[in-house]
């Protein structure tokens, strides 16, 4: 995540997205208070937080981007910080907390860096550490990642990883299928393009490096970090489509990616788009008084 061309990437998303020019983004209906975390977001912070919720938590949102679901963490009560590599996006997220009245501490910071001495201050801070959708992926060394999600944590805390499934971003298209994208890591993968996954047509030009990580290398650094594996699920349904078109919303109104010919009526098969991983710091759980300073 901390080559050049990735971060232009990013800044250029984080001043183009909620600018009203995408439905992925609505920054005005989450101001009003009509937009709220996704199912599959609420049932893995109902893992990590053991049922509790967040409220009266400290929450680290990791690679938070503009920050839509920190917004929506602190409106559950969460004490949140946030931290990403852009600084367009930590200024936009700031902007967009103040206009929905909540508060939030932001932290400029490669997401592989934060087990590093200089973000010593906020080690052992956080009960819950969270990152969703399109996550790993950016990440060159996912092991320095979960080291520093596991730094982040006080122990008995949680991460949540919930993140595209890596079957799914094998696929350059599913009709017809063409794959372009490994399944585990093989070092970084050069792309180009235009767009976004808010706005496949908008005008954003784009050179990219993506890495592929596999549910199993996922895990097993996660368990290398310390960590203890709480729950693991690979989900054939989401709310919304992370890459932008490449599945369709059926009748209940959640969106799969289907694959072979079906038959005898039948809709072809669901492949998995997404999985959620939450994992533990072991140790006895504690609590962090409200008024103890950071940094």
């Amino acid at each position: 995540m901390s080559t050049s061309g990735n971060l232009e990437h990013w800044e250029l998303l984080a001043g183009f997205h909620g600018t009203g020019s995408d439905d992925y983004y609505d920054v005005p209906a989450l101001i009003r208070g009509e937009m709220s975390l996704r199912p599959l977001e609420v049932a893995g912070l109902d893992t990590a937080t053991r049922g509790s919720g967040v409220d009266g938590l400290r929450v680290a949102h990791v690679q938070s981007h503009i920050g839509i679901d920190t917004v929506h963490l602190a409106r559950l009560g969460a004490t949140v910080t946030a931290f990403d590599f852009s600084p367009v996006a930590l200024e936009r997220l700031r902007a967009i907390a103040a206009a929905c009245g909540v508060e939030v501490d932001t932290v400029l910071a490669d997401s592989q860096a934060l087990g590093s001495t200089h973000f010593a201050a906020w080690h052992g801070r956080f009960d819950v550490v969270y990152a969703t959708i399109g996550v790993i992926c950016w990440i060159a060394d996912l092991d320095a990642w979960m080291q520093g999600a596991a730094a982040l944590l006080k122990p008995g805390g949680r991460l949540l990883l919930l993140d595209v499934h890596p079957l799914y971003c094998m696929g350059e298209s599913f009709t017809p299928l063409v794959l372009d994208f490994p399944y585990v890591n093989d070092g970084p993968r050069h792309f180009e393009g235009s767009g976004s996954y808010a706005n496949p047509d908008a005008d954003l030009p784009w050179s990219i490096e993506e890495y592929a990580w596999s549910i199993g290398e996922t895990v097993n650094a996660a368990i290398g970090a310390g960590m203890t594996i709480v729950r693991l699920d690979e989900h054939v349904a989401s709310a919304s489509d992370p890459r932008g078109d490449c599945m369709t919303r059926e009748p209940d109104g959640l969106f799969r990616l289907r694959a072979g010919r079906g038959g005898a009526g039948a809709l072809p098969e669901p492949l998995p788009v997404l999985f959620t991983l939450v994992a533990e710091r072991p140790g006895p759980r504690g609590t962090l008084s409200e008024d103890e300073p950071v940094g």
